[in-house]
């Protein structure tokens, strides 16, 4: 009997697990690791479609298993089935550009067949060949007038009273210097978890009023967030040194540039 119940509860539990959604979190690249924008991912499932933004980052909602289509106009189309990797790591997709066939070049010269006859009319005229020679014997010729310099005769300088000392204030400069660089830790770029903690720490702190004001909402704000990181590297130099005044002066700052090219008022018009 306890074997049947144990049995029981741990198919209730796979089951509840597996039907839950999650999100997505990548990037579009091309074959040489620059950013796509404006890429459109296309879930076949739920008929759902978003666009990367514009520095190639997307979300999308997702289960275990699901079929991602990624298109983007002179790229190859990619389709991804997502694994359990997937939930755990950015998902990378890289597109193949597509090759442009060039126009033919037609020459316009048609040779006569004459080598004399054709060699003069590749060759430039006699006259701008004399002015070029020209050219280049003024350039290269060594100037024979002395250039004046403006300067102070030394009978009318001031004495350097300095001169010989030690500068003590640069001196404080190179040591405070040398100091902070010894007790600072170095940035570096965050993984994926971090940037997963990070991302929950500033929602929990930040007033999220100011941006559904205009016309966000918590989807639309994660997507924006990774933008920021992106554009102003914010789990870089905050994750290990939290300063909420500082990320919400570099989160109104990226928000300027990112309402530039997203519209969220017929969203908020809806709501």
């Amino acid at each position: 009997m306890k074997i049947k119940l144990l049995f029981l509860l741990i198919t209730l539990f796979s089951i509840q697990v597996f039907s839950q959604s999650d999100y997505i979190l990548g990037s579009v690249t091309n074959e040489s690791g620059d950013k796509l924008p404006y890429a459109s991912i296309y879930n076949l499932r739920t008929d759902q479609v978003v666009t990367a933004d514009k520095t190639g980052n997307f979300s999308i909602a997702a289960k275990l298993s699901d079929e991602l289509r990624i298109s983007r106009q002179g790229s190859e189309r990619k389709m991804i089935t997502l694994t359990q990797d997937s939930f755990s790591k950015s998902l990378d997709v890289k597109l193949t550009t597509i090759p442009v066939e060039i126009e033919e070049v037609k020459i316009a010269f048609k040779p006569t067949g004459i080598l004399k006859k054709d060699v003069t009319r590749l060759n430039p005229p006699k006259k701008v060949v004399e002015l070029n020679m020209a050219m280049n014997n003024y350039m290269t010729t060594p100037l024979n007038e002395v250039v004046p310099r403006a300067s102070t005769p030394s009978a009318f300088k001031q004495p350097d009273f300095g001169a010989g000392q030690l500068d003590m204030m640069k001196l404080g400069k190179a040591i405070g210097g040398l100091l902070n660089k010894a007790t600072s830790s170095p940035k570096t770029t965050a993984n994926y978890s971090e940037k997963q903690e990070f991302y929950k720490r500033v929602k929990a702190v930040v007033d999220l009023g100011y941006y559904t004001d205009y016309g966000l909402d918590e989807y639309d704000f994660d997507i924006f967030l990774a933008y920021a990181d992106e554009a102003r590297g914010l789990s870089k130099n905050y994750r290990n040194n939290f300063n909420k005044v500082a990320i919400e002066s570099q989160l109104k700052i990226a928000f300027a540039e990112y309402i530039k090219t997203h519209n969220f008022s017929k969203k908020q018009a809806e709501s």
